[in-house]
């Protein structure tokens, strides 16, 4: 039966990978993903991707904040702009934006109507154990829809690695890679220089410009070993070799997957700290405050309504992206505006200032530690009282979080969202009394624990910390809006890429002094 509504387009995006599942061998991305599948399924639709423009997006932290940032940038100077992340909070349909409007319930039914044809011929031709990722599906779906509406350039953020996401199929003309750690080892690892080397898998083309975010030192250290093999041995494969007279990129695909290289040979490398940095970076209840300089301009007094250094970092690297891509030093007011009015819900982000209120995907005991170590940069003083709402399914690092989360808080409130379908621990209080005996206590749904906090004495600051449907939860709580957040009006947009042509050619730019 053809596809009659979103929940049937989105059991379409999942159905291969729930038949392959039980078959699934626990092996590295390199024997599991099948990327080329997905060049095979956009290629049956007529390979919408073809000669549009691509940025893609990779990296173990921030990959998400950052694919938002340089978005909204491009979309206020003038460009229409695709925007492809994952995960959603609330709606499936948050994952494909244009201009951070999210696609619309009945085009992304139609777009899945046409595709299923393409992804069932895919679809006959595998075997138990292989399947068509749901990435590479909801990928289709965006760059479809991408194609219809006419968009200007296109921003996708990967999967945890890059060399082998079904994004990777993409033609990009950018590769934008930020904070890397040890992260899905057994998928990419097991080391630091193998979790690399599929980042950098990205970049395909000595054409295409890579951007290196802010980087621990022996992360650095890795990319540069990495890049400097590549120097002379081209690995991988250009546009070229990439499209095939017949426009077939299967076996181009297949002799890169096949490569054990570092990455493709690219001539135009930024990095940050070099090419471009974050500066004189600051957090308080309001925000982070900082300086961006590039090698074109200095943008100073910069603020985002997120919390985190990386996050200034995140924006230096949007920042160098989109000057690049402008072929200019931008407008500051422009960039000024587009960042102070930025929203990118459920990361590190404040939905309410009375009291000061904050919520985070954390689901384990590092990106809590981040989190605890933002409240305890933000000034609110010794005796501040913070309280965490905790909401952590029982197979991700819940005790880890609350154990973390109990060095800033004085009150621990564990609970769940109000509509899930993951598990969540039943020990949840205890761990909680273990580490804040005084201030812990349980709640069926998160309104519950809200209304329990508001009663009082309501705390200085709050902690919403958990899984994204709880982060979900809570955006519906506070008011917040997911379906559209760009926020973005064309005339001042294209007012803006004017100005920046202006600054850059007539008025001149401030180059760093």
């Amino acid at each position: 039966m053809p596809i009659a509504n979103q929940r049937e387009a989105e059991d379409l995006i999942y159905r291969s990978y729930l038949r392959a599942a039980p078959h699934l061998p626990s092996a590295g991305d390199e024997r599991v993903r099948k990327p080329q599948l997905t060049r095979r399924l956009l290629d049956l639709l007529g390979a919408p991707d073809r000669g549009r423009r691509f940025v893609l997006v990779t990296g173990s932290k921030g990959k998400g904040s950052t694919s938002r940032l340089v978005s909204s940038l491009l979309s206020r100077l003038g460009y229409k702009v695709g925007l492809f992340t994952s995960p959603h909070l609330v709606d499936y349909r948050e994952r494909i934006r244009i201009d951070g409007r999210a696609i619309g319930e009945a085009d992304f039914v139609r777009v899945a109507q046409r595709i299923e044809p393409a992804w069932a011929e895919v679809e006959r031709g595998l075997d138990a154990a292989t399947y068509q990722g749901p990435v590479g599906v909801s990928l289709a779906i965006a760059v479809s829809w991408f194609a219809e509406q006419g968009t200007d350039i296109n921003v996708v953020e990967c999967g945890r690695g890059g060399r082998y996401d079904d994004a990777n199929v993409l033609a990009n003309e950018s590769a934008v890679v930020t904070a890397i750690m040890e992260e899905h080892v057994r998928e990419l690892g097991p080391g630091l220089g193998d979790i690399v080397r599929h980042k950098l898998g990205i970049v395909k083309s000595a054409d295409s410009r890579l951007y290196v975010g802010a980087q621990r030192e022996d992360a650095l250290d890795a990319i540069k070993k990495a890049l400097a093999a590549a120097e002379n041995s081209a690995i991988g494969h250009d546009r070229a070799e990439t499209e095939s007279a017949n426009g077939d990129m299967l076996a181009a695909m297949d002799t890169t997957i096949a490569h054990n290289g570092a990455s493709c040979r690219c001539e135009r490398i930024s990095i940050a700290g070099e090419a471009f940095a974050a500066e004189h970076v600051a957090m308080s209840a309001r925000g982070t405050t900082f300086d961006v300089r590039t090698e074109r301009a200095l943008y100073r007094g910069l603020a985002l309504p997120l919390l985190g250094a990386f996050q200034a970092d995140n924006a230096a690297i949007a920042v160098q992206v989109c000057e690049d891509i402008a072929g200019t030093a931008l407008d500051p007011g422009t960039v000024a505006t587009c960042f102070a009015g930025l929203q990118w819900p459920g990361r590190c982000e404040i939905v309410s200032r009375e009291p000061l209120t904050i919520v985070d995907g954390a689901i384990h005991r590092d990106s809590a530690a981040y989190l605890a170590s933002v409240v305890s940069s933000l000034g609110l003083g010794a005796g501040a009282r913070v309280a965490a709402v905790v909401g952590v399914p029982k197979d991700k690092d819940y005790a880890g979080v609350i154990k973390t989360l109990a060095s800033v808080a004085s009150r621990i409130l564990v609970t769940r969202p109000d509509v899930s379908h993951l598990a969540f621990p039943e020990d949840a209080l205890d761990v909680a009394r273990r580490y804040c005996p005084d201030g812990s206590a349980a709640y069926p749904l998160l309104a519950d624990a809200l209304e329990a906090l508001r009663a009082g004495p309501v705390p200085d600051c709050i902690l919403i910390v958990g899984t994204q449907t709880l982060i979900g939860n809570a955006q519906r709580l506070y008011g917040q809006g997911l379906e559209d957040i760009g926020g973005v009006n064309k005339l001042s947009s294209v007012l803006g890429l004017f100005c920046s042509w202006l600054s850059q050619s007539i008025l001149g730019y401030n180059r760093g002094t």
